[in-house]
């Protein structure tokens, strides 16, 4: 592996002011400990932001190399035994692309992970089809939803025809991706005249982000970029989108995720916070709080 500079995503800046230094000390030794909701260690490397733009972005950063083994090799068990919270995570996201195109048709699911947002739309009248680089994923969601297709690989490896689809979403995607802007573009070809792009991301502009400062809990190495309102508005512009809305997102996750995403942080009450993440009583009491994220509607422009 080897860490590489960033440019800003948003105007292809080189300018930078530090924000927060790196919490991990040993960078080079295995990546993969520190993605996925499954991580063993938790922590984020430099945080600077973009002088001409004021995006927030990781530099220096894991290479793209590293990024798509570490994607591809992907086994998120974490994630997957949250699948009941995220039914009615999926459910909600559904409802609002429904709402915004009530027509239904063709819909392609971005990093689709275990499959649950695309049962969900499946079972609610769209054509779906799912794309994550994970093969493991993609395999879990293709036993659970026989009904939707699943492809493995990233956007920028899987052509699909242009306007086809008349809703592409990328639910806690876009803070991810290596070349935001070459893959919103290659998004814009995809979807037909007219249809509609839903992202939901970290705000870096957020009440939470602004209280918690370095201790904001989606600082994450994992996390390439930090959009605000106004950088990611601008990126879509960028490549073709009109943003409709923008709301705060309230996540949904069990109490027992909660601790055990609370123990891969180092603090005195770590080992019990582990301990309790284990129980199975726990894992069926869900909360919803907000963590500094935003949800996004922005549609193709001709």
């Amino acid at each position: 592996m080897t860490l590489v500079a960033a440019a800003c995503a948003v105007c292809g800046g080189a300018a930078f002011d530090a924000v927060f230094p790196s919490t991990i000390s040993d960078p080079e030794t295995d990546p993969a400990a520190y993605f996925s909701s499954s991580r063993r260690r938790a922590g984020y490397l430099n945080i600077v932001r973009c002088r001409e733009c004021r995006l927030m972005l990781t530099s220096p950063r894991d290479d793209d190399a590293t990024l798509g083994r570490v994607y591809a090799e992907l086994a998120d068990v974490e994630y997957a035994e949250e699948e009941d919270n995220r039914q009615l995570t999926a459910e909600d996201h559904c409802s609002l692309v429904t709402a915004c195109l009530p027509g239904r048709g063709l819909l392609l699911d971005v990093g689709c992970a275990t499959g649950v947002f695309a049962g969900v739309a499946h079972q609610r009248g769209w054509t779906v089809t799912g794309l994550d680089a994970s093969a493991w994923a993609t395999a879990r969601a293709r036993a659970q939803h026989p009904g939707v297709t699943f492809v493995t690989g990233s956007v920028e490896a899987t052509r699909f025809h242009p306007a086809t689809f008349a809703a592409i979403t990328l639910w806690d995607v876009m803070e991810h991706v290596p070349s935001p802007l070459n893959t919103l573009r290659q998004l814009h070809q995809s979807l037909l005249p007219g249809g509609c792009l839903f992202l939901n991301l970290p705000n870096a502009e957020s009440l939470v982000a602004r209280c918690m400062g370095r201790h904001w809990i989606l600082l994450l190495r994992e996390h390439l970029w930090y959009f605000s309102p106004p950088t990611l508005t601008r990126l879509l512009a960028t490549a073709g989108f009109e943003v409709i809305s923008i709301r705060t997102n309230r996540v949904r996750f069990s109490v027992a995720n909660v601790l055990g995403r609370s123990a891969q942080y180092r603090h005195p009450l770590a080992g019990m916070a582990k301990r309790f993440a284990r129980s199975r009583w726990l894992r069926h009491q869900a909360v919803r709080f907000p963590i500094g994220e935003m949800t996004v509607v922005a549609r193709r422009r001709a």
